[in-house]
């Protein structure tokens, strides 16, 4: 999967193309500094935390004011989106942002804390209590040490609508949704384990986050096969080429310990010696034969006045040189007779 970088590195992309999802339009206007800021002022002097407290009334001004502001928008939740959840997500990313995410929990807690206070005493109509009490600050919500998981999670179910539209409006752009949808692969894959593992830890719109989940939605997007027949031929591409060998190439072997002989090489020996066995075995076994059985033989030994005795030797070199030729011959007895001239 694709992995792309928080909202800032997508650049025009963002501005653009991005800038219109429910979410951000939320975290647009409830962060502007609006002119009548001021009229909230008297419900949060009440704040009092240790370090950044006008920073934290300033928080406490915008929340009060978007409430004050919205009622008739966000009375009730519409779609599925409950406008309170993303507004509990917004006050405690604000307060991370003022006290250093979470290096300072117990300063972020104490001033969470405080604008629990602040919403318990607000008094309004009673037309307006069930919004205001569905909306006051959620402690529970930031009990998980994945809350910022969850906030990015419940952000793409509230967006995907919208995201699904845009794709289908802006094809040129539809690589880039394509790939936003599938950042949120990962997110989708920690809470399937977690909610198997630990229901109870499960966020409590994961299962309304269900039909979104990237591995189904994507084959469903435009540019879908195009991207994977892409991604197929980059791939293919990046695997180095198979190795040929071509007539007179030279072949690489496997060397041998150097005292050791190759199978090829032992054979090669062999082949030598029985040719040079076979090749002197005839010329011994015919001198043998002339020497003892022809009047040749007879006339050569009165000549040199050769004893006997010797001829047992000859014999013993006849019979050693007979069973070398049988040992490289098919045939299990060899015949040399002599015809008197």
């Amino acid at each position: 999967m694709a992995t792309l970088q928080p909202q800032r590195a997508l650049g025009t992309f963002f501005e653009t193309y991005l800038s219109v999802l429910p979410s951000v339009q939320f975290y647009n206007d409830i962060k502007k500094d609006h002119a009548d800021l001021l009229d909230y002022n008297k419900q949060c002097d009440d704040i009092i935390v240790k370090e950044k407290n006008e920073e934290v009334k300033k928080i406490c001004r915008k929340y009060l004011r978007y409430l004050d502001k919205n009622f008739a928008v966000w009375n009730e939740v519409k779609n599925g989106h409950d406008i309170c959840i993303l507004m509990n997500y917004w006050i405690y990313n604000a307060l991370t942002g003022i006290y250093g995410a979470e290096n300072d929990s117990n300063h972020i807690n104490v001033a969470f804390g405080n604008l629990q206070l602040v919403s318990s005493k607000l008094v309004v109509d009673s037309n307006k209590k069930a919004f205001y009490d569905r909306c006051k600050p959620n402690y529970d919500m930031f009990k998980y040490h994945d809350w910022g998981k969850r906030k990015k999670l419940y952000e793409y179910y509230v967006d995907y609508t919208t995201i699904k539209q845009q794709s289908e409006i802006f094809t040129e752009q539809c690589k880039d949704f394509y790939e936003y949808i599938e950042e949120k692969d990962s997110l989708y894959k920690h809470f399937q384990n977690l909610c198997i593992s630990d229901h109870s830890s499960c966020p409590q719109f994961y299962n309304n986050c269900l039909p979104y989940n990237p591995t189904s939605v994507l084959p469903t997007i435009k540019c879908h096969e195009q991207i994977i027949a892409e991604r197929a031929t980059a791939e293919a591409d990046a695997k180095p080429p198979d190795v040929q060998h071509f007539p007179g190439q030279e072949r690489f072997s496997v060397p041998h310990p150097p005292d050791t002989v190759s199978t090829h090489e032992m054979s090669d020996i062999g082949t030598k010696v029985s040719h040079s066995v076979l090749g002197v075995a005839p010329v011994f076994l015919t001198a043998t034969a002339l020497y003892r059985y022809t009047p040749m033989g007879n006339w050569i030994r009165k000549l040199g006045g050769i004893n006997p005795n010797n001829i047992s030797d000859m014999d013993e070199f006849s019979s050693i040189t007979q069973e070398s030729v049988d040992m490289f011959s098919d045939n299990s007895v060899n015949y040399i007779s002599y015809q008197p001239m």
